[in-house]
This record gives C-alpha cells, sequence and structure tokens, in this order.
C-alpha cells in the first residue's frame, strides 16, 4: 500500500499545501509517491527532493522568501491601504526568487524572439531556488517518487516527468 500525495496548481493554495503536509508529518504520515502541477510541482520537488527532517524546514524557506514583502511595498502600504501598489510591484520586479521581468520579452516589441523568450517573465531565479532547496540527489535517488507535470509551450501538450523513468534537475 502507498501513501500518495497530489498537489495542484493554483498559486498561493502552495502556501496551503505546505501546511497540509506539515499537519500530515505531525501525524506520521510521509508519501511515497507526491505528484505535482504548477506550483503543486514546486511543493512536490520541496518534499520529494529532500530527506524526510529537512522537508518542512525547505517548504518554510521557500515560502517565506516568495511571500516578503519590499519595503517599497511596506511603505506605500502605509499610503494607500490597498493592495495596488504592491500588485503593481510585483507586475514590475516580480517576485524574488520566483520570477523576474524578462528584459528579452520587455524591450523586444516589433522584433522576434524565440519560445525561450517570450514570456514577459523569466522563472531563471525559480530554477536558482530549486538548485538550493532540493537535493537532486537525493530525489533521483529513488526514495520517494516524484511526478511533476508541464505543458510543452511548443506543442501545447502536458508532459509528466517521473523520477522512475529519469533523472531530473532543476
Amino acid at each position: 500500500r502507498q501513501t500518495v500525495l497530489v498537489l495542484q496548481g493554483g498559486g498561493a493554495l502552495g502556501a496551503y499545501q505546505a501546511g497540509v503536509y506539515q499537519a500530515l508529518v505531525e501525524g506520521g504520515i510521509e508519501p511515497d509517491w507526491v505528484i505535482g502541477t504548477s506550483i503543486g510541482a514546486i511543493n512536490a520537488a520541496l518534499i520529494a527532493g529532500n530527506k524526510p527532517g529537512d522537508r518542512l524546514p525547505r517548504l518554510q524557506e521557500f515560502w517565506d522568501g516568495v511571500s516578503r514583502s519590499s519595503p517599497f511595498d511596506e511603505f506605500f502600504r502605509m499610503m494607500v491601504p490597498s493592495n495596488i501598489f504592491a500588485n503593481m510591484g510585483t507586475v514590475m520586479r516580480g517576485i524574488p526568487g520566483f520570477f523576474e521581468p524578462n528584459p528579452s520579452a520587455m524591450f523586444g516589441v516589433n522584433r522576434e524572439v524565440g519560445v525561450e523568450n517570450a514570456s514577459y517573465y523569466t522563472t531563471d531565479p525559480l530554477k536558482r531556488t530549486l538548485s538550493n532547496l532540493v537535493d537532486f540527489d537525493y530525489l533521483n535517488g529513488r526514495h520517494t517518487r516524484l511526478t511533476v507535470g508541464a505543458v510543452n509551450v511548443n506543442t501545447s501538450e502536458l508532459k509528466y516527468f517521473d523520477t522512475r523513468e529519469m533523472i531530473l534537475s532543476a
């Protein structure tokens, strides 16, 4: 019998997923297989890609990092009691450790760019974050199975990546 944890996408829902995982751990339950897509794939990698004792601290570090407000956001929040400036800041600066504006797309108006540069944002910061927070040797050591789903931007087809079938990296 396997314990499987399935985590969907949904942005901030990922913080809730981290709390659910914490409750499972506190109840003595560790998954044998973690499956995720979008933000759920990030959480899944943080869980499956670390030894059980390191999983909650890594999840906490990730969520602390991506939910931290900048001094700019805090200043404008005091001036205008709404999230409009914080939201504008996210659009303009991205979220540290997660995504940032892609200069190729921002300044590439009226010129062709490849698929890898067509997005307004780049997830290079997320790649660095995952490289720091996920133990890829452990992940690929067949301890806790990981399956993540992603869309191939060239074909629009869903593709699954599974540690039982391939070596995964950031």
